[in-house]
């Protein structure tokens, strides 16, 4: 049995445990859902020839966040939505390869397919907003300002990249994009709005599935063709 295998068996393993335990006590998914993104970790240097150590760096920001939140989310609310910032900042750098293949051009910028995704995008990410605020402090808001900013440009990367390539490679990106924003919305209802039971299990699936598509766009990053095709509107 080779490296590749060992990796992707002990993903699925812990994956699996770490929805399990979502569900029966959200804390003791801090001891198993870290071996998942060690395992993502070695699947990403294993499979990549040319490797960019930022990759681990998000998988290791990722993990910390995911912790702290699930240990006290109230109280780590500030370093957590600070490290998911620096996550998605970091992940717009990683994207700059692709984006730079497909070259940013404002006739492909303002589609009718990426202006009203990301209308929408906005909208919802406002309305999740609106029924959380306000919380205890000003710089609380701040952290979560400066989260949303952050996600949203690196959500306009995705849907950028997926829109002007050939979806073969960015499909990944796009996957993984639309998790991490259902991941979010859910997480901020769940923590600071309203708890229902299912909502674990929604936070924690798709996170691992987000993840694990993400770790593979950047493995196949090098793979992406841009689009040749001119939208219609």
């Amino acid at each position: 049995m080779n490296r590749e295998k060992i990796v992707l068996y002990i993903f699925y393993l812990f994956s699996f445990l770490t929805i399990i335990l979502a569900v029966v006590d959200q804390f003791l998914v801090i001891f198993v859902k870290p071996v998942v993104l060690v395992a993502l970790c070695f699947f990403y240097l294993i499979r990549k020839e040319s490797i960019n150590y930022l990759v681990p760096l998000v998988l290791l920001i990722m993990g910390v966040a995911e912790v702290l939140s699930a240990t006290n989310f109230e109280k780590f609310f500030k370093f957590s939505t600070l490290l998911l910032s620096i996550n998605y900042l970091i992940n717009l750098v990683l994207l700059r390869k692709s984006l730079l293949k497909i070259k940013i051009q404002l006739k492909k910028v303002f589609t009718g397919q990426l202006v009203i995704t990301m209308i929408l995008i906005i909208y919802v990410l406002y309305a999740v907003t609106s029924l959380i605020l306000p919380l205890d402090s000003q710089l609380s808001r701040i952290f979560l300002y400066l989260l949303l900013f952050c996600f949203t440009i690196f959500l306009g990367a995705c849907f950028y990249i997926y829109l002007n390539s050939k979806t073969v490679v960015s499909s990944s990106l796009m996957v993984a994009a639309s998790c991490f924003l259902i991941v979010n919305i859910t997480m901020a209802l769940n923590e600071m709005y309203i708890y229902l039971r299912i909502f674990p299990f929604i936070i924690n699936s798709l996170q691992i599935v987000g993840q694990f598509f993400l770790i593979k766009f950047y493995i196949d990053q090098h793979k992406l063709k841009p689009n040749s095709d001119f939208f219609l509107y």
